[in-house]
């Protein structure tokens, strides 16, 4: 009976072990996207500092800003868009140039039908002329170019709610990443604990297999369960140092770096919101939504560009400078002229960019529509996680209370010899599970909050606040 009580306490611990070990973890896809997990390192960080570096994770989430790939290739994109911006500016303003020429020339006049008259020269020169002067473009009216500005502003706007997205998504990520190593860190701590325990076990075992009250075999039994259970703990240790340098990969450290991660995350109740305040909220803050908006607008703007392209348009033109025969003959000229142009057939190229105007105008129409549609389901579902997530972080937190409590009892028991060392281990065993589970319902609590802050926008510099409750 005693051989089945050990056994069965043995196979106890090892379980408990694998379930910790095969916690799942919640990994909202945009926060995990493998482009928010690589980083430039700048120069003064090509090295590892000596020594551990004490990171918190406001500390993490501002090196991510600075350094993580996503937000500088974005930024460059960012730069993109605005040089299209200045592009279409130009095609607005005055163009000014100047020449300097001097030419040497012979003319023939037959060439031009002087011909049959006695005595005329049939070539003129050589003889060389000097110009030098300003010369000026300037669009009076332009529509299409007008409206072409117009949607590039438009698209500038786009492409700066568009970074801000990317500095929010990657603010979500690098804070997920530490607080999974965080989960790690109290993962490592149980299966530390499960290895006591299995050492326990084994003294246990090998006591009672001197008092003969055991077979030997029990006690290779449990010092093989011993040894899965340090197993798991290097495992677990393994994880935590892979996660610090997943980490340390997406904020521009090294990776020899040592980390010393100085937050633990602790449960904190997420502020009470109603749907309706939080959905109104949402469509303040939304980078994503923004975006959307000024992208209907650029492609509004792109097909009243289509349609000017079909009216006529004016530009004035002139020139001021100096004409000789040599540098020191030289004489005063200019010329000014204004131009209409008016498109009559151009092979249907208007049309065919209107078409493709109208075109992409439904399509940003649609996305923007969907967009809108999907900051009220974003927001329900995450205030739904949150509850839910609550309702777990007090589950656990009362499986551990009466874990604690059922260790007290079964330690009160043993000293009053009532009860023996495998109830203690077992009580000692359930304690450790429950802190863990504790810390788990935490850290889904974290990630509920990451969803909702992504829901509602801002996430760059409203997530912190939102893990301390506010």
């Amino acid at each position: 009976m005693m051989r089945r009580i050990v056994t069965f306490a043995g196979l106890t611990m090892i379980a408990a072990a694998t379930a910790v070990a095969q916690t799942p973890q919640s990994t909202p896809a945009e926060f995990a996207d493998l482009k928010t997990r690589g980083s430039i390192p700048v120069s003064d960080q090509t090295a590892a500092q000596p020594g551990p570096l004490q990171l918190s994770l406001a500390d993490a989430i501002n090196r991510g800003l600075d350094f993580n790939i996503a937000i500088i290739v974005q930024e460059q994109m960012r730069n993109t868009v605005a040089s299209k911006r200045l592009e279409a500016l130009s095609a607005l303003l005055p163009h000014v140039s100047g020449n300097l020429r001097e030419n040497n020339q012979v003319l023939s006049t037959a060439a031009f039908g002087f011909t049959g008259f006695g005595g005329f020269p049939t070539l003129l020169g050589p003889f060389s002329t000097f110009d030098a002067r300003v010369v000026v473009s300037a669009p009076i009216f332009d529509l299409a170019a007008r409206h072409d500005l117009s949607a590039a502003h438009a698209d500038d706007r786009a492409a700066d709610a568009d970074y801000h997205h990317v500095r929010s998504t990657v603010a979500l990520a690098v804070a997920h990443v530490y607080l999974q190593a965080v989960a790690d860190a109290a993962r490592l701590e149980s299966t530390r604990a499960q290895v006591a325990t299995a050492e326990s076990l084994v003294r246990f075992a090998t006591d009672q297999n001197a008092a003969g009250l055991v077979a030997r075999i029990d006690v290779v039994r449990q010092g093989v369960e011993l040894e899965a259970a340090r197993a798991a703990a290097t495992r677990a240790e393994n994880d935590l140092e892979k996660r610090k340098l997943q980490l340390a990969r997406a904020i521009g450290l090294p990776a020899s770096q040592t980390l010393v991660l100085t937050d633990t995350a602790p449960f904190t109740p997420a502020q009470a919101i109603s749907v309706e305040a939080a959905i109104a909220d949402a469509r303040e803050h939304r980078a994503d939504l923004q975006r959307a908006r000024e992208r209907v607008e650029a492609a509004e703007a792109t097909r009243r560009a289509a349609t000017g392209s079909k009216l006529p348009s004016l530009r004035v033109e002139g020139d001021y400078g100096v004409l000789g025969l040599t540098p020191s003959s030289l004489e005063r000229t200019y010329s000014v002229a204004a131009t209409v142009h008016v498109p009559i057939f151009e092979g249907g190229r208007a049309q065919a960019r209107t078409a493709e105007a109208d075109a992409l105008l439904k399509q940003r129409q649609a996305e923007l529509a969907d967009a809108e549609a999907g900051v009220e389901f974003d927001v329900r579902a995450a205030l739904l996680d949150i509850r839910a997530a609550d309702a777990a972080v007090s589950l656990a937190r009362s499986g551990e209370a009466l874990a604690r409590e059922e260790l007290a009892q079964a330690e009160d028991r043993f000293r009053a010899g009532i009860a023996s060392t495998i109830e203690l281990v077992r009580a000692q065993d359930a304690v450790g599970r429950a802190s863990e589970q504790y810390i788990v319902s935490v850290y889904e609590h974290n990630v509920a909050k990451a969803e909702l802050v992504s829901a509602l926008g801002d996430a760059e510099h409203r997530y912190l606040q939102l893990l301390k409750g506010k």
